[in-house]
């Protein structure tokens, strides 16, 4: 406690050098803790399911058809959960879009139909009501619902008393039968409750093979493998076959088959290496923070040489004295923990609200145990990092010697200038390598951004609306409904062109299927044609400026009666039509599906991954021949797009009272967050980035500073002997800058090893641009230039005359 205190009066007395000190771990640590909170919550944290590694999700495959990863049909899931042995336990779900229709506007909710097993597959339940019952998986059933935690408490105001309540789900009524706990983490996001998802008797036969829109999660037994598993499941794929030969053409030229993957890593997906990336920028800020930290000590140090001189002499020994450095060193770092603790929360908010695509495991992260825990001992790790350094100088020292010494000739003595000058130096080197790497993911960010996704998203306004079945189960209801909503949008003062889609482009909606051309044979060992298959209203090719290229769009001649047609765009047309006009052949989704003739081909846009190349063809079916009950409504605007918010939801309830729009975003705002899991890393590496320079300018320009007041006496005589200010000033610059081209030489090796695990994550951009690593280079060396200047302006106003004057 002795040394405590001790350390608390000399931090009291040197207010300055401790607020910098401590500033600095705050800043080094805070980025720390909230970084690493993200990295536990999605790649250290158990899943919280009882034997959690044993949950794996089963997906389709087509691996010869570029389909890593498809849904999974009924029949298929109803296969695997009865023949695989590897299998404990499985289960199906699928999102729905319900209009909640309680009191006040209508709202649409994302719902998640799953199976009765889902509860006994992850191992949790409602923590007040009950699970579906098997008998609810039936249609006619199944009109019950239980809660998301979060719907529980925002619209039943967390009332135990909902169990039992009847709700309007979509125009039908339904009981709610429980509630999830807060910490029921769900296997997809933005979900607000359940339903039980009910089989037809149609949808387990083998005609639904092939219709693969749900998703599938298992539990494994007791010592079962994914590789047995995956054995399993080729092994049900090859008896299906031999029982249904019609399909085994398609499956051999697709590779059709199943394979499962870990639940945390399908979850984490495409996130752990910019999570990564990001813990391995801020350990370098953190790096820096102590090199930075142990120079200061070094000056302060320096200064109580005769101090400890002095107590060594009155019989401290060196044990003791290096006791008390460390103990103000710790003390320091435990105080930047503290900071860094308020940082990191605040920092991991901030994170959290700006993210516009949130990963399921993200939304609960938190500053948990673990994570406090981390950041003490980074703390203590840092405090003993930084306090080590000063310590080794001092103590080596003789104290009859130092106390012997003109105190005006004070100088820390060649050892411990070159431990300054490679704390600098280790400083240049780590800000250069976060220099060059976030200049890496900037370049790859812009070019991103100047990709043509064949389409013009600027002033476009979207919406999803959601028919009810239970109001508008034909087509005549849905084809009435949807037209009128054109016709009134239109008259909205404002817009210009209005369109219905079913699938937004890159909102991460992917609706793909089979087809076949009439006259068209697929080479032997050839996969069947496959496509991306959207069905499409109004003017849409108008509202997002896709051009025509032959034929014409959707008109009046396109009604319910007439012959069935098809748009396509121009992917399709160069594969398979490269050597023959395309308007006139038609094309089937089905064995005894009714041909589509193609009237139109429109350019090709990119509406899944901006990063990836298109890979496959897209094919625009007429909503006006067939009306789907879900859509997106695009509005081209002369003005602000938020400015028709209001307008067009007054529009639609005109229309529907019950009728809610969601997801109202622009397409601007859409293709922002398709770039989400790149965006974010590079902002945070940029800032990360700019952190380190600024540590690295401070420490250089400390160095030099400190320097300068060391060798005053040397200047003074300089100048007295005739040397002008630009020679001073060539000294001082050429120390700063010799211990600055080191730091750059050494970054730049850095760089070069480092950034080559960044491929990955770069687009039109090589891992060793040669732009972006002379770009930081040269800001680095003149952020360099900028610090050692006003050290070397100050030695030329050292006065030789009081120079002499202490001689």
């Amino acid at each position: 406690m002795q040394d405590v205190r001790f350390a608390l009066r000399t931090m009291r007395k040197q207010p300055i050098f401790s607020l910098v000190a401590i500033l600095t771990l705050t800043l080094g640590i805070g980025a720390n803790t909230a970084i690493f909170s993200l990295l536990y919550q999605v790649l250290l944290r158990p899943l919280p399911y009882p034997a959690a590694d044993r949950l794996v999700f089963i997906w389709n495959t087509y691996p010869l058809m570029n389909l890593v990863q498809a849904g999974v049909s009924i029949p298929d899931y109803i296969d695997r959960k009865t023949r695989a042995g590897s299998l404990e336990d499985a289960a199906l779900f699928t999102s729905r879009r319900v209009n909640l229709a309680e009191e006040g506007r209508p709202e649409q909710l994302n719902a998640l139909a799953v199976t009765p097993t889902f509860f006994t597959t992850l191992g949790r339940w409602p923590f007040i009501g009950r699970p579906f019952r098997e008998e609810e998986a039936k249609p006619g059933a199944d009109r019950v619902a239980i809660l998301t935690y979060s719907l529980w408490s925002s619209r039943f105001a967390a009332d135990r008393r909902a169990i039992g309540r009847q709700i309007r789900l979509s125009g039908d009524t339904y009981e709610v039968v429980g509630v999830l706990p807060a910490n029921f983490e769900l296997p997809t996001r933005d979900v607000s409750l359940l339903v039980p998802f009910a089989f037809t008797d149609a949808q387990m036969s083998d005609q639904e093979r092939g219709r693969e829109f749900s998703s599938m999660i298992a539990r494994l037994k007791p010592g079962a493998s994914l590789e047995r598993l995956n054995g399993e499941m080729k092994t049900i794929v090859a008896q299906n076959l031999e029982r249904l030969p019609e399909r085994k053409p398609f499956a051999q030229t697709s590779g059709f088959s199943g394979y499962a993957v870990r639940m945390r890593d399908q979850l984490v997906g495409d996130v752990r290496a910019p999570l990564y990336v990001l813990q391995l920028a801020v350990v370098v800020v953190l790096l820096i923070a102590c090199a930075n930290v142990a120079n200061l000590l070094l000056m302060r140090a320096n200064g109580r040489r005769r101090e400890l001189a002095l107590r060594a002499a009155l019989g401290a020994g060196h044990g003791r004295l290096a006791r008390q450095l460390l103990t103000e060193s710790l003390l320091l770092s435990l105080l930047g923990g503290a900071g860094g603790l308020a940082v990191g929360l605040l920092g991991l908010r901030v994170l959290l609200a700006v993210s516009t695509r949130q990963l399921s495991l993200l939304a609960d992260a938190s500053l948990h145990p673990v994570v406090l825990l981390w950041t003490i001992g980074l703390s203590l790790v840092t405090g003993l990092v930084f306090g080590l350094a000063p310590i080794w100088p001092i103590v080596r020292e003789h104290a009859a010697a130092t106390l012997k010494e003109d105190h005006t000739r004070g100088s820390a003595g060649s050892a411990t200038g070159f431990t300054r000058s490679t704390l600098v130096v280790t400083e240049m080197a780590l800000a250069l390598v976060l220099l060059a790497t976030a200049g890496l993911l900037f370049k790859s960010f812009v070019n991103l951004q100047r990709v043509t996704p064949g389409f013009s998203s600027e002033n476009v306004l979207t919406g999803r609306i959601a028919l009810p079945a239970s109001r508008y189960a034909d087509f005549a209801s849905r084809r009435q409904f949807w037209q009128r909503l054109l016709d009134e949008v239109r008259a909205v003062p404002g817009v210009r062109t209005v369109g219905l889609t079913s699938t937004i482009p890159l909102s991460g909606d992917v609706n793909s299927g089979s087809y076949s051309i009439l006259g068209y044979t697929p080479a032997p060992n050839e996969a069947q044609p496959h496509g991306r298959q959207e069905f499409v209203g109004g003017d849409y090719f108008g509202a997002l400026k896709i051009p025509l290229l032959q034929g014409r769009l959707f008109d009046s001649r396109d009604g319910p009666d007439s012959p069935t047609v098809v748009v396509v765009d121009e992917y399709l047309v160069k594969r398979y039509f490269a050597d023959r006009s395309p308007l006139g052949q038609q094309i089937r989704r089905g064995p005894n599906a009714p041909p589509f003739t193609i009237v139109g081909v429109v350019g090709t846009i990119n509406a899944v991954d901006l990063s990836a190349p298109v890979t496959k063809e897209r094919l625009y079916y007429s909503i006006a021949q067939r009306p789907e009950p879900a859509m997106a409504l695009l509005v081209r605007t002369a003005l602000d797009p938020q400015r028709l918010v209001g307008p067009i939801r007054a529009t639609v309830q005109s229309i529907d009272p019950e009728q809610p729009i969601a997801d109202v975003r622009t397409m601007d705002q859409w293709i922002l967050r398709s770039l989400e899991t790149r965006r974010l890393p590079m902002l945070l590496l940029t800032l990360f980035a700019a952190v380190s320079v600024l540590l690295a300018g401070i420490g250089l320009y400390g160095v030099l500073a400190f320097g300068v007041a060391q060798r005053a006496r040397e200047f003074g005589i300089r100048q007295a002997l005739g040397a002008d200010a630009t020679s001073i000033v060539s000294i001082v610059l050429a120390q700063g800058l010799r211990t600055t081209g080191i730091g750059i030489a050494l970054g730049l090796g850095g760089a070069l090893m480092v950034t080559r695990y960044l491929s990955s994550q770069l687009f039109g951009v090589a891992s060793r641009d040669a732009g972006v690593f002379g770009t930081v280079t040269v800001l680095l060396f003149f952020i360099a230039v900028a610090a050692c200047y006003v050290p070397a302006l100050r030695a030329t106003r050292v006065s030789p005359v009081d120079m002499l004057k202490e001689e």
